[in-house]
């Protein structure tokens, strides 16, 4: 906490208004939601399917139902308020199946009430040794002199044949029980710590792709330094200082002979008599230890994979240029905006009246109930036995169904044969409508197809009316051109209708 105390409290407002953890630590339902995700996602850390993860919590919540403890909700709307209050993240994982995760401030607060539950001397020499280790290999490491590189190994050689002279004579020291404990204590809580560190780094490379993409869309010119690279074939995920962190941590993690070394030691400490006091918790935690980092690990690394594949063919697919062309009118937009605030008030009015929509309100007493007995059959199902096939019954059928032409042309043939030429009212005087105003139109077809191709038949200007009778004996009439008929197609005639 740097700056003045006005900074410094604007700051921490933000945080405790905007960070997930501090929603978790201020939430009513405190123990039930770290319960619940601490036992299901944080032993360790893992990423579950969400429909194993609503099962596991549908277990949990009755177990805390049975012992009095007020969890109204089901599993699915926890999990629904979880993910949007940040501490659940929701992906897609292999097979197109979602998962879910805890997210990096939820690990946060966990690990903050793990330790207020259990609390560590901050003094012990465990943690000073480690600390003195880590400072003695870096100086080694990052020391450029030669001279002084040769030096500190001989220092190191001669320690090392003292330390084997003493092992041979029998006069070396082994640690004793408690500081033994004490250190595999620290082991346990540093080792811990490197799972929650996944997601860490995962949320990283997330917001990482975000802000390259941020980058490219909002470059200026045709190209920018980001744009270029990506152009280049760099891998600027991978090149990150997180990609670089993770991808040095996977490739020691999966080196054989250093997975093999971390398995015997563990092996070799949990026989030991004085581990045998270690918790449960956390001698499961050292026997899975390896296989949930290369898990882990491998997920990071098939994240940062399809990060830097998307990023990609996002600047490959030149999709870059319409989010470009979105922000430049979203910018031009806002400039407009900007402007028109100088001349118009926002309060102004503009004239145009939009009708809202409205929801009809009534009371209960006007809800009607559904009775399931009210759609259930009561008669009983007879079973009918098919019957003959009445062809007769069948045309009629097809009859009432479709214009019937072919009886429209005998009834024009019939006509031509009385009369040398005719019209379609003189057709209907002589043969009246079957099927209504069906009739007129197959009439009206038939005439217009004689005007266009075989038999005479001319479309005068003059108009006629025709009429019909409906289904309930109600006359219609219509008036139509007056189709002048004088020849129709010999097949037409074959046989005289009976009506």
């Amino acid at each position: 906490m740097t700056g003045s105390v006005a900074a410094v409290t604007q700051g921490l407002r933000r945080l405790v208004a905007d960070s997930p953890a501090m929603t978790l630590l201020r939430a009513d339902l405190l123990p039930v939601t770290a319960a619940v995700l601490g036992t299901i996602l944080d032993n360790p850390p893992v990423t579950m399917d969400v429909a194993e993860f609503l099962e596991r919590a549908d277990d949990a919540l009755d177990q805390l139902r049975d012992m009095g403890v007020d969890a109204p909700q089901t599993a699915q709307a926890y999990l629904t308020g979880w993910i949007g209050q940040g501490l659940l993240v929701r992906q897609s994982g292999q097979a197109r199946l979602e998962t879910v995760r805890l997210s990096s401030s939820a690990l946060d607060a966990l690990d903050f009430l793990r330790r207020l539950e259990n609390p560590q001397s901050t003094v012990t020499s465990s943690r000073l040794a480690t600390v003195t280790t880590l400072l003695e290999r870096l100086a080694r490491a990052a020391n450029p002199s030669r001279e002084d590189r040769i030096a500190d190994l001989k220092a190191q050689r001669d320690a090392i044949d003292a330390e084997i002279a003493r092992a041979e004579d029998g006069r070396f020291t082994v640690l004793d029980d408690d500081t033994a404990r004490e250190r595999l204590a620290e082991i346990v809580r540093l080792a811990g710590q490197i799972p929650a560190d996944f997601t860490k780094v995962s949320a990283d490379l997330e917001l990482l792709n975000h802000d390259l993409r941020q980058q490219i869309i909002s470059s200026t010119g045709t190209r920018g330094d980001v744009l270029d690279e990506v152009f280049a074939g760099v891998d600027l995920i991978e090149r990150s200082d997180a990609g670089r962190t993770f991808t040095a941590f996977h490739d020691l993690l999966n080196h054989a002979e250093a997975s093999a070394a971390l398995d015997e030691s563990v092996d070799e400490i949990l026989d030991r008599p004085w581990a045998r006091d270690l918790p449960v918790r956390d001698r499961e935690f050292l026997r899975r230890l390896l296989g949930v980092l290369q898990d882990d690990a491998e997920e990071i690394r098939r994240v940062m994979t399809g990060l830097s594949r998307s990023l990609h063919r996002f600047v490959e697919t030149h999709e870059y240029r319409e989010y470009r062309r979105l922000a430049t009118m979203v910018a031009t937009a806002r400039a407009h905006l900007a402007s028109l605030t100088a001349t118009h008030r926002p309060t102004a009015s503009t004239g145009y009246h939009l009708p809202a929509t409205s929801l009809a309100i009534s009371t209960i007493a006007a809800w009607r109930l559904n009775n399931p007995d009210d759609s259930r059959t009561v008669a009983p199902v007879t079973e009918v036995p098919p019957g003959e096939l009445d062809l007769a019954a069948l045309r009629e059928q097809v009859r009432a169904s479709e214009i019937d032409f072919d009886e429209l042309r005998r009834a024009m043939a019939a006509t031509a044969r009385e009369l040398s030429v005719f019209s379609l009212a003189d057709v209907l005087e002589r043969f009246p409508c079957h099927q209504g105003l069906a009739s007129v139109v197959g009439l009206l077809v038939l005439a217009e197809g004689l005007c266009r191709g075989p038999g005479g038949c001319t479309r005068s200007r003059q108009t006629e009316a025709l009429s019909w009778q409906t289904s309930s004996e109600a006359v219609r009439a219509m008036t139509v051109p007056r189709y002048i008929i004088s020849m129709v197609p010999t097949e037409w005639s074959s046989h005289v209708p009976a009506f």
